[in-house]
């Protein structure tokens, strides 16, 4: 199944002949709206599928299946249009976010949630409940799209990877057919989904656990960026000793000088730690008192907070800008790495670098017997490094060479010290699976693909790696009868 164009003949009148038929909508290249509906979260990733289908129901999913099937092009799914990593040539976009269900059972501890649902949605619907779900930092990002890629939780290190919270999935598989995927109805598919989740089908919700949490403490600590040494060394040394449920993200930032910026921050560089404690705001103090000796403190802003204001805490921007990334990540990080990644960070901010971000990992994040429902599994790393630069609006995509400038310092930092798992969504644009799962875990994958989706109809944003099973080819005549 090659890439098809929308311009094909038999192509353009099957998907006139789709827009006809559905509750929600479908737009065409050259449509009124196109270029909004197509972008990525991520302006430097530019799309350009066949179509865009909006569905609005179990049934429009089914009828954009079988169009997809009989034009011969693939089906991607971006709810938010977060973690886009492809070009999308030859696929039908799909956006979710009709599919907006969210039913808390504070009894039974889980929730039921819509593939279109943001984080910041089911975040406040639980406050007042003593309960949270494994977010992570960005309240913009889906549920499902963090979830299915693994999910790296301000909670990981006290409950492990946010995946393995997911205790069902609803999808529309290759052949039309809405499945419940649960532990006992297909314990080999509910492992993949745990991680691997766009391979498969067009999820519709999710159920995952919810967990006890009366109090939250937390906030934001900025140092001056020369004293980014000394704290995170400090920070290190106080989760060899913390509970699990205290998690600290640290980091180096550049502000850019703009207007968007408060005039204390605009065109400064910070040290920052990031904070989230699971407990009373008297032991989160005492935990965080060390870092908060060490060097001056520029502002202090962790306090007791709900789980609707989880996404306070890193106050990550939510409005789409093009960003180029980078992640790794590292068994440890000694004095003197950290030292020369702290100087990397430096090297690079002159070409654009706009933050190093450092997640120290342990706890059940290393749990082996945690990750064993699941391909994300566990990591065994002391570190998650991400770095970031912001590109001004409307600034072309950088050259390779531009790109070398921006990352190789922390590369040539890290070289020795890398592990080769990460989790699948810190993958960068063009990365496949390859870099998050080890080869046994790649084969199960391939194995189950093979069985539910051979053509390789569902077309990951995170990719197995290109192999004979995974190649794409077109449906036989008559593949989609099974449909109707």
């Amino acid at each position: 199944m090659s890439p098809t164009s929308a311009s094909t003949p038999g192509v353009h009148e099957t998907l006139a002949a789709l827009a006809g038929t559905l509750e929600g909508s479908l737009l065409l290249p050259g449509d009124l709206g196109w270029d909004e509906a197509r972008a990525a979260w991520n302006q430097a990733v530019d799309q350009h599928p066949s179509a865009i289908a909006q569905p609005r129901s179990v049934r429009d999913i089914r009828r954009v299946i079988i169009a997809a099937r009989e034009a011969g092009l693939g089906v991607t799914v971006q709810p938010r249009g977060h973690g886009a990593a492809d070009d999308l040539a030859g696929t039908i976009l799909v956006r979710t976010s009709a599919f907006d269900e969210v039913t808390v059972n504070v009894v039974a501890r889980f929730a039921r949630v819509g593939a279109g649902v943001p984080w910041g949605t089911l975040l406040t619907r639980l406050d007042g409940t003593g309960l949270i779900a494994l977010s992570g930092s960005n309240p913009d990002v889906s549920v499902a799209g963090y979830l299915l890629s693994g999910g790296h939780s301000w909670f990981s290190r006290w409950k492990g990877l946010a995946a393995h919270s997911v205790r069902a999935v609803e999808l529309v598989d290759a052949t039309g057919v809405l499945r419940r995927v649960t532990r006992d109805s297909d314990p080999d598919l509910l492992w993949a989904l745990r991680g691997a989740g766009g391979l498969f089908g067009v999820v519709t919700a999710l159920e995952i656990d919810l967990y006890s949490a009366p109090d939250l403490y937390g906030g934001k600590i900025l140092f001056p960026a020369e004293s980014a040494e000394v704290v995170f060394g400090a920070a290190a040394e106080i989760l060899l000793d913390a509970p699990p449920e205290l998690s600290l993200f640290l980091g180096l930032i550049n502000m850019p000088d703009i207007e968007a910026v408060p005039e204390l921050l605009r065109g400064r560089s910070f040290t920052q730690v990031d904070a989230v404690f699971v407990g009373s705001a008297a032991a989160g103090e005492a935990l965080l008192a060390p870092v908060l000796s060490i060097a001056p403190v520029i502002a202090n802003l962790c306090s007791e907070f709900s789980i609707g204001g989880l996404g306070d805490v890193s106050g990550e921007p939510q409005d789409p800008s093009a960003t180029l990334d980078w992640s790794r990540t590292v068994s440890e990080l000694d004095p003197a790495t950290m030292a020369a990644l702290i100087e990397a960070f430096h090297t690079a901010s002159y070409a654009g670098l706009t933050l190093l971000q450092l997640r120290p990992l342990g706890g059940l994040i290393g749990d082996p017997d945690t990750g064993a429902d699941g391909v994300v599994g566990h990591l065994d790393a002391g570190f998650l490094l991400f770095a970031s630069a912001i590109l001004p609006p409307g600034a072309p995509a950088p050259a390779a060479s531009e790109r070398h400038l921006l990352f190789q310092p922390l590369d040539d930092t890290v070289q020795s010290v890398g592990v080769a798992r990460t989790v699948p969504s810190f993958l960068a644009s063009g990365q496949d699976l390859s870099l998050a799962f080890a080869p046994a875990e790649l084969q199960r994958l391939t194995e189950i693909k093979r069985r539910l989706d051979p053509e390789n109809l569902f077309r990951s944003n995170r990719p197995l790696p290109l192999g004979p099973e995974t190649r794409t080819r077109r449906a036989e005549p008559g593949a989609s009868d099974a449909l109707d």
